[in-house]
C-alpha cells in the first residue's frame, strides 16, 4: 500500500544543498511506516534554519518519497498537489492546519480514503472542518480531552502514545529541589505571542518588583526573537530574562532542563506540548496554563500549578507563592515524573503502530 503523509509544519529547503529537512519525531515516525508500506509525506515549504531545533530530519537523504509543495498562490500549487494525491492509496493527515483540509476536502472529491491525526485545539472552527471530521475513517489524538468533541463527528477514535523519544532511563531522579540562590526558572518554545512570551516578561517584571533573586531562561527562535531584547532593555529586565535562541543540540537542551528549577509555559492554545513531556522527564515544577489538551494529561495540585492565560500578573503571584516551598515542588515535580512513567510504560499504542494496525486491518 502506499500512503501519503500530510504534514502541518513546514519543510526546511536549504537552497545551496538542495536538501530539506522537517521534524526529526516526524521523520522517525515515516521511517517506522516506511517499513510496512510505501511511504510519502508532503507539507509546505520554508527556507532551511540551520540553527532549528524543529527541522532537524534531512528527509532527502532518507529512502522516504518527499514532495515539497508550492506556495498555494501559486498557480500550479492545485494541479501539482492532485497529481500527488493521485500516486497514493490512502492519505494520512497531521490536523488541523490549512493544508491538511484542503487536501482532505479533495480527497473527498477523488473518493480517496483517509484519516487524522489530531495535534492542536481548534480542529472544529468552520463549515469546513465538520465535512472533514465526519469523512475521516478514524481519528487519532494526542489528548484525552478533546475527545468528547471528536466522537461528535468521528466513532473510530484512538488515544496515541506522545511522540516523544524520552526513555526511563532518560529522567532525571537526584534534583535538589532546596534552593538557596538564584531561582531559574525556564521556558522552552517559539517566540510568539500565542506561546505566553509576553505573559513572560510580565511574570519578570512582578517578581522583580518583590525582589526576587532569580533568572528566566527562555529557550527558542520566533517572530519576536528581536523584538524581546528590545522590550527587556526598556523594561530593564537584562539581569533577570536570558534569550538563548534555539537549542538544535539535544544533550544542551537536557541540561539546560536539568539546570532549571521551574518550568512556566503560559500559552494560549496548544494540542499537547511536548516540552512539558520534557519538564516532567527533569522533574521540574510546572505552572502552565491549561489550554487545548494540557489538561488532559496535566492536573491542578497534582502534577502541576495551572496559571491563567494571558495574565501575567496574577500567574506571578501564584509562581511566588510556591519559589520558597521546596516541599511543595518536590512533590510537584515527582508527580510529574510519575504521570510521565505512566505514560511511557502504560499500554497506548504509538502513532505508527496505530496507523499500521488501521492498515493492515483494512487489505
Amino acid at each position: 500500500m502506499k500512503i501519503l503523509v500530510i504534514g502541518n509544519g513546514s519543510t526546511g529547503v536549504d537552497t545551496k544543498s538542495k536538501k530539506s529537512y522537517i521534524n526529526n519525531h516526524t521523520g522517525w515516525f515515516l521511517e517506522e511506516i516506511n517499513l510496512k508500506a510505501t511511504v510519502g509525506f508532503s507539507q509546505f515549504t520554508t527556507s532551511y534554519n540551520r540553527n532549528s531545533n524543529l527541522q532537524n530530519f534531512d528527509i532527502t537523504s532518507s529512502s522516504l518519497n518527499n514532495h515539497n509543495l508550492l506556495n498555494k498562490k501559486h498557480p500550479l500549487f492545485f494541479i501539482k498537489l492532485i497529481k500527488v494525491l493521485l500516486q497514493y492509496d490512502f492519505i494520512h493527515i497531521f490536523y488541523p492546519g490549512s493544508l491538511g483540509r484542503f487536501v482532505a476536502l479533495i480527497a473527498k472529491l477523488l473518493n480517496k480514503p483517509y484519516g487524522l491525526y489530531i495535534r492542536g485545539e481548534y480542529f472544529n472552527r468552520n463549515f469546513f472542518d465538520k465535512i472533514v471530521l465526519k469523512n475521516s475513517r478514524y481519528v487519532f489524538t494526542i489528548s484525552p480531552t478533546f475527545l468528547p468533541k471528536l466522537k461528535v463527528f468521528c466513532k473510530k477514535i484512538k488515544i496515541i502514545k506522545p511522540m516523544i523519544s524520552i526513555r526511563e532511563k532518560d529522567l532525571k531522579k537526584d534534583r535538589n529541589y532546596l534552593n538557596s540562590g538564584i531561582v531559574k526558572l525556564l521556558f522552552v518554545g517559539r517566540l510568539e505571542e500565542a506561546k505566553g512570551v509576553f505573559e513572560l516578561l510580565t511574570i519578570a517584571t512582578e517578581l522583580k518588583k518583590k525582589n526576587f533573586n532569580f533568572v528566566i531562561d527562555i529557550v527558542g527562535g520566533g517572530d519576536l526573537y528581536n523584538s524581546l531584547f528590545d522590550i527587556i532593555k526598556a523594561e530593564r529586565l537584562s539581569n533577570h530574562v536570558v534569550i538563548h535562541g534555539q537549542v538544535s543540540d539535544g544533550n544542551k537542551l537536557k541540561l539546560i532542563y536539568d539546570n532549571a528549577n521551574v518550568f512556566v509555559f503560559p500559552s494560549h492554545h496548544e494540542g499537547f506540548p511536548r516540552v512539558l513531556y520534557e519538564a516532567m522527564a527533569s522533574g521540574l515544577p510546572i505552572f502552565t496554563t491549561f489550554v487545548g489538551g494540557i489538561s488532559g494529561r496535566m492536573n491542578h495540585n497534582g502534577n502541576c500549578i495551572e496559571i491563567p492565560v494571558k495574565d501575567g500578573v496574577t500567574s506571578a503571584k501564584i509562581i511566588s507563592n510556591y519559589l520558597s516551598d521546596s516541599n511543595s515542588l518536590e512533590l510537584l515535580g515527582k508527580s510529574g515524573q510519575k504521570t510521565l512513567l505512566n505514560i511511557i510504560n502504560g499500554s497506548l499504542l504509538s502513532h505508527e503502530d496505530l496507523l499500521i494496525k488501521y492498515l493492515q486491518n483494512e487489505r
